[in-house]
This record gives structure tokens, C-alpha cells and sequence, in this order.
């Protein structure tokens, strides 16, 4: 038996707490191995999860940094306790909580702006709806899809929300949405490829996808490594490198129109968190 499933569901906490190391330069490629992005079957050890099986390993050909081995679906369940969702509506503290919210309130909107009068707009991974209440408020037709429902407790009775193990198996029509929002969600599901083309049948032709990742290739990733908060194992399967981002999302059929490196959300907490990160006796990403 491999992977989380050797960790009992009652400490998944404690994972989350344990340093990451980074893996010597002699360490032997993992097979097998399939790259979500490039199809590349040759992937390099890059850092150990200590006290589980896994790796996060990049694909040789396009950099794809991948959790190894993959998790089942019950193993990806395991990783979101529900205190991860946070309780009523909200879920972070005091002044954390405070910042998140009117940064999200300017995240959205940019997003507004994006996006026709009176479109039809899907958050994929849309939490507590932060984000699709305000575009209610601007008069979108707002729609969210969470795969758990402990994370929609309290939404906005505005927004038409779906539960579903994934935007494949939420079966919405074809060319159904104006705009789809994958928003720091694409890193989290199993198979991003299935997803970015699934969001590419259910978007009408000139339709807006909006998508967010931390950026693997980042001065942040590089320079502070095995801290950097984004890491967040087990949770996140994927890193990508804004390149390999870029042939995934053509591959399965889009445009890329733009692409921004600063979001005033996640780069500052994302610098404070990895810093304090490479403290030995703080918990990892304890300000999460």
C-alpha cells in the first residue's frame, strides 16, 4: 500500500505540518510516468514528502512538476478535512480574513470587466462564493461548482451551485457559459488536461477562460524551494511553470490573449509564508 493511504485519515493534519527536503542532483528518473502536459514518460525526483510515499518529481521535457505517486480519489478526498473549508463563511482569522476578502472584492472586479453584460459565469472550485457574489452583484448570472459540500455552507442564494466530483462529471451543455473561472483549482484536480478541455466544450466560441496557478517558475519557487508556500503537498498535484501552462491550455484549444505574474492575493502572504517556512520549529505554512 502506497502513498497517503498509509496515514491514518485522524492525522492528516500533521502532514501538512512536515518540512519538505530537497532531493540530491544523483537521484534516478521515476517510471512510470506520464507528463499531463507534454505526454513524456522520463520525470526527476526534485523533492521528498517525509514520512510518506511521495514525491513531487518534473517532467524532464516541459518542467510539469507532478505529486508522484498519483493519489486516488479517496487519498485526494483525505487531503481536505473539513476545517479546511473553514466555518460560517469564513475561513481565515481577524485581520487575514479581513485582507483576503476586500483583495478578493478587487479580484472580482477585474473579473467583471471580462465579462458580457448579463453573462452566464462558472466558478470551477468556487469555496464560500466570494468571488461569484460579486458578480451577481454586477448582474451576472452566477454559477459555482464545488466538489464538497461542506464548502458551500452559507453561499449567496444568488448563485446556482452544483456539486460534482468534477467539472466532467457536472455535464453542463455545450457553449453553455460566457466565462469559466479555474481560479488556484487546477493545481488541485487529477486530471487538468480533462479539465481545461471539458471547460473548452462548455464555453461559447470567443467565451473567456480566466485562470490562475502559482507559477513554478517564479523567483518565489526558485529561490526559496523546498518553503515555498505554493508547494502545498499533498494537496497540490500539479506546479506548473508558466510555459508548460501555456501548451496544456493550447493543446486542448484555446488562445492565450494574456498572462499577469503579480497578484496582490498570493504573492506578499506568498513570500512571508515561505520565509517563515525555513524556521524549523514553526508549523509549514502555519499563517494558512
Amino acid at each position: 500500500m502506497s502513498g497517503f493511504s498509509t496515514i491514518q485519515k485522524q492525522h492528516v493534519e500533521s502532514l501538512y505540518a512536515q518540512k519538505v527536503i530537497r532531493v540530491g542532483v544523483d537521484s534516478h528518473p521515476v517510471e512510470p510516468f506520464h507528463c499531463e502536459v507534454c505526454g513524456t514518460t522520463v520525470a526527476q525526483p526534485v523533492f521528498l514528502l517525509p514520512g510518506t510515499a511521495y514525491r513531487i518529481v518534473r517532467c524532464t521535457e516541459c518542467g510539469l512538476g507532478t505529486l508522484y505517486p498519483p493519489p486516488t480519489l479517496s487519498e485526494i478526498s483525505a487531503f481536505y478535512p473539513s476545517p479546511y473549508y473553514g466555518s460560517g463563511g469564513k475561513k481565515f482569522s481577524g485581520l487575514v480574513e479581513a485582507v483576503v476578502r476586500m483583495v478578493g472584492a478587487r479580484h472580482s472586479r477585474f473579473l467583471v470587466r471580462q465579462i458580457p453584460p448579463q453573462g452566464r459565469v462558472l466558478d470551477v472550485g468556487c469555496g464560500r462564493g466570494v468571488t461569484l457574489k460579486t458578480l451577481a452583484d454586477a448582474g451576472l448570472e452566477a454559477h459555482g461548482l464545488e466538489v464538497n459540500r461542506d464548502a458551500i455552507k452559507g453561499l449567496d442564494s444568488r448563485i446556482q451551485a452544483k456539486i460534482a466530483p468534477s467539472l466532467v462529471e457536472a455535464n453542463y451543455d455545450a457553449e453553455y457559459f460566457d466565462a469559466i473561472i479555474i481560479w488556484h483549482v487546477l493545481e488541485h484536480v487529477s486530471e487538468p488536461r480533462k479539465t481545461l478541455a471539458e471547460a473548452c466544450r462548455i464555453l461559447r466560441p470567443g467565451g473567456v477562460l480566466v485562470v490562475a496557478v502559482p507559477n513554478a517558475s517564479s523567483w518565489q519557487a526558485k529561490i526559496t524551494g523546498p518553503a515555498w508556500f505554493h508547494l502545498d503537498p499533498p494537496r497540490h498535484l500539479f506546479h506548473f511553470p508558466l510555459p508548460a501552462l501555456k501548451q496544456l491550455l493550447t493543446s486542448v484549444g484555446f488562445q492565450c490573449q494574456r498572462a499577469h505574474h503579480f497578484s496582490l492575493r498570493q504573492n506578499p502572504f506568498g513570500w512571508i509564508q515561505s520565509i517563515l517556512n525555513f524556521i524549523p520549529w514553526l508549523p509549514r505554512n502555519g499563517l494558512y
